[in-house]
């Protein structure tokens, strides 16, 4: 199981809209093969940052999303001040 975690910062005053945007790309992404969860987050402390939580089977699961995403994050443009911080993670049991 790979989990990642994706951190983002909206452009200033946009993290609602980032959310709402985030989370219709959620409702399509848990529709993926190999997905477990997408889950979107938003910083109690600062509303214009995001965190998205997203577990997947393996690596070729991981990989298919990436490619959906290209067409999936459309609508983002406009909406981040910069590159996501995203980091994988291997669950252990």
């Amino acid at each position: 199981m790979i989990g990642v975690t994706a951190v983002m910062t909206a452009v200033p005053g946009q993290g609602n809209a980032l959310v709402e945007e985030m989370q219709k790309i959620a409702a399509e992404v848990v529709k993926e093969e190999g997905n477990h969860c997408y889950l979107v987050h938003q910083s109690v402390e600062d509303a214009d940052t995001v965190l998205i939580y997203e577990q997947y089977s393996d690596q070729q699961a991981l990989l298919a999303h990436r490619d959906h995403m290209t067409e999936l994050g459309a609508g983002l443009k406009g909406l981040l001040a910069g590159r996501p911080d995203i980091q994988l993670y291997a669950l252990k049991s």
